[in-house]
């Protein structure tokens, strides 16, 4: 073949091979390889006349030199060989055979690659570079040892990197060289394709060590993005084999050996899932078809495999910046994964709340797309899962949750998980929600957003207290102590946040808050006495007071840690500075800082076991160490009317501009009541304004007052003349609220002359009472508080009063309604009252009337004095609140003060109930009168009625009679207030029970509802409709529906039998109210035994005889002395016949919807025998009935309807 013109020739001569004849040193022979080498390197690839290559090309392959002995001779035969495979590219110009000893032969220079200071590491990196740039080294994938020799490739340059030496200035040759293998590749080896993906597994162990780098890692990288497509069929395919493995070996799980190989293709599985993790994070592009497999496993039988799959795609989406959009990228495996909070196990539905609470974590802008399945895990049947979502949730950030992931139907749902009966689930919300709060609480009230989903916390917590349950109040407590009022050492930024979140409370929010409060100064006079008995020598006596202490510390804590336990050791310790920091905590007199200080100090040192543990005894675990002497700190210290705090309220209370003005009044209202030692160093303030005549609020009078009660001699000021004449000015000037707690204030002072002659000058300038003065409601004010403090300046004006206060107030109208008003729920509140003249008059008339009987309880004529105010409370309350005549041409009363007088009319009988004397006078009659204001036709009536009756049931204020009217809520339309009763009535019982096992409190209360009933206006209309068209059902019903509600709230299986017992008994009566109508009372008897039977029957509970003798009250029943009778009595049924079918149909859905949930003791009670005489009835003017015309709540007079 002719030289082309212009190609370069190879001007080597010399000979490469030894011969017997023409032997060639080493020496030499490197010599000459060396200047062989020299030349073909300096030759450019295009400009070579192939022909002049003929000699030297097949020398170079002769196996005398390729396996030649001397490194050197191999290392430059390399160089030439590469060069020679540069010339013929992309052809090569030795067959299979030769180019797989050539091959071998670069391989063989590779390995030595590790060692830079080798002789011939120069001659090597040529040679790798070399094979980058011509992209020879893709020859070796055309030869039948392919594989082989790709699997040699890899291990080779794998190994120098793990090797440590190797240069990283030579990866990107090494990465060009691998690739170039992988994509020419018809095959590649399962142990290369292992080597490769391995790294990836590797590389995730050695980022959780902290470490940054993985030898070879930077390989794999580059081969896997080069050949992103290619990789991806093989990832797919190695995925498809092992996962064909998984199943497979799950078809057959019959013995142990299937059972043990399963486990271990399980963890294969997870390899790959990890694997696919991590290729996500740097190449996922190549898991294009895999996640079509992953996503297959979602829907895979075996619960563990969904696990897998379900955890491994939310910890892809949890990877932060990945380069794909995921849920774009693989749309139908990120939808199918969406639906796992619906999967059939519980187990999976848990891990997919953690994997997506990881992703939210993470990528917060996913929240929203998976606030949907948290909502769903939330509400989940399983309470395990529910607990799972509550405290995932936990872990995202304050900041991500309201921002991105929280909606109003997510808090909504965590705000009735509060109340959930799973105690861990509960406490987990309730520590998510004060977290939330607690961190966002700079934002709340002013931002719209943010307000309406957190602006309730703190309201809703409080409000649990109303379960009345040991452990929800603990949990109240921590949260509030803790998250929603947290300490906070600046005095500013302490009361506004106790303000504010008092502020924003609701009336049951408040109650509560104010029933924490008040419960501190019992708990620490126990805790001072507790600690005082420590300090104690040990003695019999000293044991007894101290476990008797500790039982009543204890009653109100938590079952669920051992309080008894951790109080014994804590005494048992004798820790004297623990004592001390206790003592101090629960000291009204401590300030804010040192408590804070104190309960850091001592928080601190019991969670630790070593400060806790008494050598040679069983110790109680610092958890429950902690937890039981937290709980005992927060309830015994004065935290949130800490004396540090009065201060800055007191300022803010006098700023009529500040936002909390308010709510500042309130609290030191509140203050006043429920610890006004705290005043102590402020009272003079508020004195002192007094005393100039200033402005001050009604409510700073009632903390002057209320402070006043306990501390009586610090109220006398240096300027005490100036402070009884600003309290006279007050009282003939002032408001009505005014006057009221100015007349109380000057009936706390010392009875001097000045005092004197300032009462008595009062007198004498509200006197005589004339309405037409602007500061009559003022007058009346002050003579209604006159009676209670001084009494005699009024006697001989009693007449006057009493004339003016019922023709000219109550039987007459200054501002007439109108007849046609409609509007039933109409309402005056306290705002308007004040500045409601006539509507105050006629409450103020009330007051005077009931004052002036207080006043006069212990004397003689009380009961004279009494009786016309009894008819007139009686009148305004079976009247509705209108009493004025319609012939006195000022008919009507306008609705809304009907509504306000027959309120105060209640409230007032109530309040005289408190008293003995008046308790006497208030025959039963005038109490079933009661149950119209329960079932008023005003919400605001039935609602502050029903509060003061239970407030006063609570106290022991009034006589027990009066329980049974609590029954009557049971046909009351608005939610709230039925279910609040019904709690109250649940947790009362619980109560008493607690306190006297052979309590019988309610089921006496039971029987006297049932009298009541008998007598209730609505039951004897339907009852003589019933007779007359021979229709029971509607008068069975609505017995029914109150007959249910009472064992509703109060049967269980150990009072059972005493109802049922109750019950018959009354058939052994007469209605000693209206003895002609005791046929009633006997069908309501007949009508509850059978309920009560069928709820036995249902409820499976035992009803046997009650063994026991028991008296129904005397001042209800008349015993029935004719024996005969009686046998009558007892055989007959006061249910017709006809009537009997529809009353079983009506019993039978009753009972099967009651929930059962009345308080329960273990222990059998003892049989008291009782009998109550009647009471001497004091003979009542009759006054018309009026039927309440209260809106049933859901009750259809032809239709059954549930308790």
């Amino acid at each position: 073949m002719a030289v082309s013109k212009g190609l370069q020739t190879l001007k080597f001569k010399g000979a490469l091979v030894s011969t017997v004849d023409k032997p060639i040193a080493t020496k030499e022979l490197i010599s000459r390889l060396q200047d062989l080498h020299n030349e073909l390197s300096s030759l450019d690839q295009d400009k070579v006349d192939l022909k002049s290559l003929e000699g030297i090309k097949d020398s170079l392959i002769n196996k005398k030199l390729l396996k030649h002995s001397n490194s050197g001779v191999q290392a430059f035969c390399a160089c030439c060989l590469a060069d020679v495979l540069r010339f013929y590219a992309p052809d090569a110009p030795y067959n299979a055979s030769q180019l797989s000893d050539l091959f071998k032969l670069f391989f063989l220079q590779f390995k030595q690659m590790g060692n830079p200071d080798g002789p011939f590491y120069h001659q090597q990196t040529y040679l790798l570079t070399r094979l980058a740039e011509t992209r020879s080294i893709v020859l070796i994938t055309d030869l039948p040892n392919a594989e082989t020799l790709v699997e040699q490739l890899f291990d080779i340059f794998y190994d120098l990197a793990s090797s440590g030496t190797f240069s990283s200035k030579l990866e990107p040759l090494v990465c060009e060289i691998l690739s170039e293998v992988i994509a020419e590749s018809s095959t590649i080896p399962t142990k290369t394709l292992k080597l490769v993906l391995n790294k990836f597994l590797a590389n995730t162990m050695v980022m959780k060590k902290g470490n940054t780098t993985l030898p070879g890692f930077k390989f794999t990288l580059e081969v896997c993005n080069a050949n992103a497509d290619r990789m991806s069929r093989l990832l797919t395919q190695f995925f498809s084999e092992t996962i064909y493995e998984a199943t497979k070996g799950k078809e057959n799980e019959d013995t142990e050996d299937d059972k043990q190989d399963t486990s271990a293709l399980l963890t294969q599985l997870k390899k790959l899932h990890t694997l696919a993790l991590e290729l996500w994070k740097y190449v996922p592009e190549m898991l294009s078809s895999a996640m079509g497999l992953i996503e297959n496993e979602l829907d895979a039988e075996d619960e563990k495999i969904r696990i897998t799959a379900t955890e491994t795609i939310g910890k892809i989406l949890a990877v932060k910046q990945a380069r794909l959009n995921f849920a774009a990228a693989h749309t139908d495996t990120y939808t199918n994964w969406l639906k796992k909070p619906l999967d059939k196990s519980p187990h999976v539905r848990s891990f997919w709340v953690k994997s997506a609470v990881q992703a939210v974590n993470a990528n917060p802008d996913l929240a929203p797309e998976l606030a949907g399945g948290l909502i769903k895990t939330l509400v989940d049947s399983d309470e395990r899962t529910r607990l799972t979502t509550v405290r995932e949730l936990s872990n995202v950030s304050p900041g991500v949750f309201v921002s991105k992931l929280a909606n109003k139907t997510i808090m909504n749902t965590l705000g009735q998980l509060i109340r959930e009966k799973h105690a861990e689930i509960r406490s987990s919300c309730l520590q998510l929600l004060g977290s939330l709060y607690n961190a966002h609480f700079d934002d709340l009230y002013k931002n719209d957003a943010v307000t309406e989903l957190l602006g309730w916390v703190p309201d809703d917590v409080l409000k649990l207290v109303y379960i009345n349950d040991k452990t929800v109040n603990a949990q109240v407590d921590h949260t509030l102590f803790e998250l929603l009022l947290p300490f906070e050492l600046d005095d500013a930024r302490r009361v506004d946040r106790l303000l504010t979140v008092t502020e924003h409370l609701s009336e049951k929010g408040r109650n509560s808050f104010h029933a924490i409060v008040k419960r501190q100064p019992q708990m620490a006079k126990a805790v001072s006495q507790l600690l005082a008995l420590a300090d104690m020598k040990p003695a019999d006596d000293v044991a007894s007071k101290i476990d008797k202490l500790i039982n009543w510390l204890v009653a109100s804590f938590p079952e669920s840690v051992d309080c008894r336990a951790a109080l014994k050791q804590l005494l048992k310790l004798n820790n004297k500075r623990y004592f001390k920091l206790i003592r101090l905590c629960s000291d009204v007199e401590t300030d804010y800082k040192t408590i804070t200080n104190c309960t850091k100090e001592l928080f601190g040192k019991l969670n630790e076991l070593k400060n806790i543990k008494i050598d040679g005894e069983p110790s109680v675990a610092p958890h429950d160490m902690l937890f039981t002497v937290k709980l005992l700190v927060y309830r015994s210290s004065v935290i949130f009317y800490n004396q540090s705090n009065v201060g800055e309220i007191l300022r803010i209370s006098k700023d009529l501009s500040h936002s909390h003005n308010s709510a500042a009044q309130d609290v030191l209202e509140n203050i006043s009541t429920v610890v006004p030692e705290v005043l102590r160093a402020n009272i003079s303030t508020l004195t002192q304004e007094t005393s100039l005549g200033g402005p001050i609020s009604v409510k700073d009078l009632k903390a002057i007052f209320q402070f006043g009660k306990k501390f009586p001699e610090v109220i006398v000021t240096e300027n005490s003349d100036d402070y009884v004449a600003s309290l006279k000015n007050l009282a003939v000037r002032g408001s009505p609220a005014e006057a009221k707690y100015a007349v109380r204030l000057l009936g706390q002072l010392p009875r001097t002359a000045a005092r004197n002659a300032a009462v008595a000058a009062i007198v004498d300038e509200i006197w005589p009472l004339d309405m037409s003065k602007d500061n009559f409601n003022t007058c009346l004010a002050t003579v209604a508080e006159l009676f209670l403090t001084d009494l005699a300046l009024l006697d001989d004006k009693t007449k006057e009063i009493s004339a003016l206060l019922a023709s000219q107030i109550l039987l007459r109208n200054s501002t007439i309604g109108d007849e046609d008003e409609d509007e039933v729920n109409g309402w005056i509140g306290p705002d308007e009252l004040e500045t409601n003249k006539d509507c105050l008059s006629k409450i103020l008339a009330v007051r005077v009337f009931v004052n002036w009987l207080i006043a006069v309880e212990t004397a003689e004529n009380a009961a004279q004095v009494a009786e016309p105010v009894l008819k007139l409370l009686t009148s305004i309350i079976g009247n509705g609140g209108e009493i004025v005549s319609p012939k006195t041409g000022t008919y009507p009363t306008p609705k809304k003060y009907q509504s306000r007088l027959r309120l105060e009319a209640g409230i007032k009988l109530l309040k005289l109930a408190r008293y003995s004397r008046y308790n006497f006078l208030i025959q039963q009659d005038l109490v079933n009168k009661l149950v119209l204001l329960i079932q008023d036709e005003n919400d605001h009536v039935r609602t502050l009625f029903m509060a003061k009756l239970k407030k006063n049931l609570t106290l022991g204020l009034i006589s027990e009679r009066f329980y049974a009217l609590v029954f009557f809520i049971a046909h009351e339309p608005q939610d709230a207030l039925r279910e609040d009763t019904k709690t109250w009535v649940r947790s009362m019982h619980k109560r008493k029970l607690k306190a006297n096992k052979n309590e019988l409190l309610f089921e006496k209360s039971f029987v006297r509802m049932l009298s009541m009933l008998s007598h209730h206006q609505e039951f004897l209309e339907l009852l003589e409709s019933a007779r007359t068209t021979s229709d029971y059902t509607a008068v069975l019903n609505f017995a029914l529906t109150y007959v249910g509600l009472a064992l509703d709230l109060i049967a269980n299986m150990n009072n059972v039998s005493l109802l049922y017992y109750l019950a018959s008994r009354m058939k052994q009566y007469r209605d000693r109210l209206t003895p002609d109508l005791s046929s009633n009372m006997y069908l309501v008897s007949d009508l509850t035994q059978y309920t009560i039977k069928a709820l036995a029957k249902y409820k499976n509970w035992s009803l046997a005889t009650w063994p026991g003798k028991l008296s129904l009250p005397g001042d209800l029943f008349e015993s029935i002395g004719d024996s005969a009778l009686l046998h009558e009595l007892a055989v007959k049924s006061f249910i017709p016949e006809s009537a009997v079918k529809t009353l079983d149909d009506l019993v039978r859905d009753r009972t099967r919807h009651l929930a059962g949930t009345a308080a329960t003791v273990t222990t059998d009670r003892k049989r008291p025998h009782n009998d109550e005489k009647p009471r001497t009835k004091k003979k009542l003017a009759v006054e018309p009935q009026r039927r309440s015309s209260i809106q049933r709540a859901a009750v259809n007079y032809n239709e059954d309807d549930e308790f």
